[in-house]
């Protein structure tokens, strides 16, 4: 189970990072597919307050549209006069409005009710309408996850879960049948980024929602020393000329007809 005011706490220490380029580079495969689509867009909403990309890319192409931005705190985000902000529980959605667009940038995995969340997503999309979203893969940034186990064992003689559990694509595939999406479509998506310096891949990849946050987690955040082995780890394993990282990540892309 998610603890959500822990989550919380952790969007709100994210929020001084800003955009990063993981962040920008998977907004980006949300743009291109969009791109394509000749479908006009009117009512929007995006789920998760990150991606000023695909938000300046909707207003460019649709400069009618309504676009409403949903997260679990929006007091962590200043308001717009061009943009409607509204606080969401994603295991129990409450919105009346319904939308042509639905689109989120790794952030719906957060929910401990993801068939639910699929449910009220298909309900909250008018006829034709557009669902897309984005979240990370098993595979997902594997090099420091497995420096992080390495430096548990170390460290604590153990491992702890540190990162969010992932959906499988099988069942998420399954979900969207089983709710009347039309056409689903999941897409496995990779690049690779390099960093000269460590905290910056570490301040890159707290920005993707990815910390595990389930009430079981370790009751406090580590201190230098851990960060000093992980870094130890990591070069240990997969550093050549720079420490390499691999982000691997789904995009859903399913309609409403």
């Amino acid at each position: 189970m998610i603890n959500k005011k822990y989550l919380k706490l952790l969007r709100s220490k994210d929020r001084k990072y800003g955009e990063n380029f993981i962040y920008n580079e998977i907004s980006k495969n949300i743009i291109d597919s969009l791109d394509i689509l000749k479908v006009p867009f009117s009512n929007i909403l995006q789920f998760g307050i990150n991606d000023n990309l695909v938000i300046n890319y909707l207003k460019k192409k649709f400069p009618s549209c309504s676009i409403t931005s949903a997260d679990i705190d929006i007091s962590l985000f200043p308001k717009k006069s061009d943009q409607k902000l509204i606080e969401i529980d994603l295991d129990n959605l409450q919105i009346s409005d319904k939308f042509d667009l639905i689109f989120s940038n790794f952030f719906i995995q957060l929910t401990t009710n993801f068939e639910k969340l699929i449910e009220s997503i298909f309900q909250n999309l008018n006829s034709n309408g557009l669902f897309i979203a984005t979240i990370p893969s098993i595979e997902n940034i594997y090099q420091l996850v497995n420096a992080m186990y390495e430096t548990d064992n170390i460290l604590y003689g153990g491992m702890y879960q540190r990162i969010n559990p992932i959906l499988d694509t099988n069942y998420i595939f399954k979900l969207l049948k089983l709710y009347n999406f039309d056409a689903p479509l999941i897409n496995t998506n990779n690049f690779t980024v390099e960093y000269s310096v460590f905290k910056k891949l570490l301040d890159d990849v707290r920005f993707l929602n990815l910390p595990y946050a389930g009430f079981d987690k370790r009751n406090n955040f580590e201190n230098k020393k851990y960060f000093i082995y992980l870094e130890e780890q990591f070069r240990k394993k997969y550093y050549k000329d720079n420490f390499k990282l691999d982000i691997n990540y789904n995009t859903i892309c399913a309609w409403k007809k």
